[in-house]
């Protein structure tokens, strides 16, 4: 492998993909559930660094969306950072730097005319990468992060990850022995490890091998990266935050929103031993009841409480938006210690009411029909939100947001279509953030940007025209649908949904 690799995988790309739990628009909420202001005022323009961006589709996201905002991204790979930039000119994105440099260039002030950020994150790069390289990135925070603001890591967490070390240790050294492609290598890896475990070896989680099979079912690419890399260590959550306390970091939350609850993350009796610890390490003792074994954490540099009445206030003014159909709204959520019921006579009017439109949690808990004392500003923000049922609303959906959007959105598209992509993310400027959307939501999507009615026949009838245009067939169970009536009539069902339900939402986000 080549030098400048330093033992990182680099001759298969890392997957493209959006991370919604690294928008600023996430953290701030992750933020006030933990009674903390986040790093700006609601809806003000920020400064965002991602450093390890892989392709930037996060990044470029998040630019799309908040046209007024100033967004970097910074990958050692060059590949990735040529692929980021041809879909920033492709989408019109103004207000985003993507660039080649290594961690410890940009630790040391080598990359001149940086700005002090307000929110530095990094996704699949903290266990992933060497010891010297975890210092350079804790320079580089202690360096460009303002005070007050908020850095996200993730990492594979110990430790959940125990059990399967020996599985990873085993593949990387078969890996080892030869040169060929790294998605090659892991398959071979993986094979052995199988055999491993037939002949005995008990230490090879089955498991994991067979949750691995849908991996390699998938393609390759996660695993290359997942596996192979040198510096391939597991972390607990104590070392991480001893690390990034020499940059006056502090945990401040997680991003997975539920695990903010301690009632809806561990039982009484768990809750009882870990309250037994030092708030500094009652997160690690946490890990030993969570089954959580990747964790996606945020860091503060100068947490800052918010006074209690000033906090309501702040929560009751939060506008959410419905990002779900009517018909997969759920008052029964799934939250780590199981399932839990939501008020039945607070949430039923309150999602109802969200159907029609977007609303402040205040506005909310004010209905005449909603029961509005069994349901606290805290709790709503978080059940709606960590049940990914609505999304934070923090922009006023503009005319240029919107602009911004639809460019890069109808740009992403086309290069999704491409590479024969069946899920994607739509930014939206409404959100600051993204929504996903699956394979009919993206075409239907790209024939109404490019003009057609939003009207059933005319969205069906484009949609069939631009997939033969293509040469692309649709697909029922894995097998091509050659009969154009059956296409047509397959595609007008979705399209009828899509404009139904998809279409109005889209608009009150500022997606389209």
């Amino acid at each position: 492998m080549n030098d400048w690799t330093n033992g990182y995988v680099s001759d298969i790309e890392y997957l493209p993909g959006f991370y919604v739990e690294q928008t600023p628009a996430h953290m701030d909420v992750a933020c006030l559930l933990r009674g903390i202001e986040p790093p700006v005022e609601e809806g003000a323009p920020f400064a965002y660094c991602e450093l390890g961006c892989g392709v930037g589709e996060t990044a470029l996201t998040i630019a799309a969306a908040n046209p007024q905002s100033s967004v970097w991204g910074f990958d050692f790979n060059p590949a990735h950072i040529a692929r980021g930039r041809a879909l920033a000119d492709a989408g019109g994105v103004g207000n985003i730097r993507l660039e080649e440099a290594s961690f410890e260039d940009l630790a040391d002030g080598g990359y001149a005319g940086l700005p002090m950020f307000d929110y530095i994150a990094l996704h699949g790069v903290w266990s992933w990468v060497s010891t010297e390289n975890r210092g350079h990135i804790v320079r580089f925070a202690a360096r460009y992060l303002k005070p007050g603001g908020l850095l996200y890591v993730t990492y594979n967490a110990l430790p959940r990850w125990t059990s399967s070390m020996p599985m990873q240790r085993l593949v990387s050294l078969t890996a080892s022995l030869d040169n060929d492609r790294s998605d090659r290598r892991v398959l071979r890896g993986l094979d052995m490890a199988r055999a491993f475990s037939a002949a005995g070896a008990d230490m090879i989680s089955i498991d994991m091998l067979d949750r691995l099979d849908t991996e390699r079912a998938d393609g390759t690419a996660y695993l290359s990266h997942e596996y192979l890399n040198a510096h391939w260590a597991p972390c607990y959550q104590i070392d991480v935050a001893r690390d990034l306390a020499e940059a006056k970091l502090s945990f401040a939350a997680t991003a997975n929103l539920f695990e903010n609850y301690p009632d809806l993350s561990m039982t009484a009796e768990q809750r009882s031993l870990v309250e037994g610890f030092p708030e500094v390490y009652a997160e690690t003792a946490r890990d030993f009841f969570l089954v959580r074994s990747f964790r996606r954490d945020i860091y503060m540099r100068g947490a800052r409480p918010i006074a209690p009445r000033r906090l309501e206030q702040r929560l009751a003014a939060r506008g959410l938006c419905l990002v779900v159909p009517p018909s997969e709204i759920k008052l029964a959520v799934k939250v780590p210690v199981g399932e839990a019921a939501l008020n039945e006579s607070f949430y039923r009017p309150a999602l109802d009411a969200l159907v029609a439109r977007p609303m402040t949690i205040g506005e909310l808990r004010s209905l005449p029909e909603a029961d509005g004392s069994s349901a606290t500003e805290r709790e709503v923000l978080g059940m709606l939100i960590g049940s990914r049922q609505a999304m934070a609303l923090p922009n006023a959906v503009t005319e240029e947001g919107v602009a911004s959007v639809r460019r890069y959105n109808r740009a992403h598209l086309r290069i999704c279509a491409d590479e024969a992509r069946a899920v994607c993310a739509l930014a939206a400027a409404g959100l600051g953030s993204g929504i996903t959307v699956r394979l009919f939501e993206m075409l239907a999507y790209e024939v109404l940007v490019d003009g057609a009615e939003p009207e059933a026949d005319a969205v069906t009838t484009a949609i069939h025209a631009q997939l033969q245009e293509r040469g692309d067939r649709l697909r029922n169970g894995g097998v091509p649908i050659e009969d154009d009536a059956q296409a047509l009539r397959v595609i007008r069902e979705n399209v009828e949904m899509i404009i139904a339900v998809a279409l109005p939402m889209w608009r009150r986000v500022g997606a389209i």
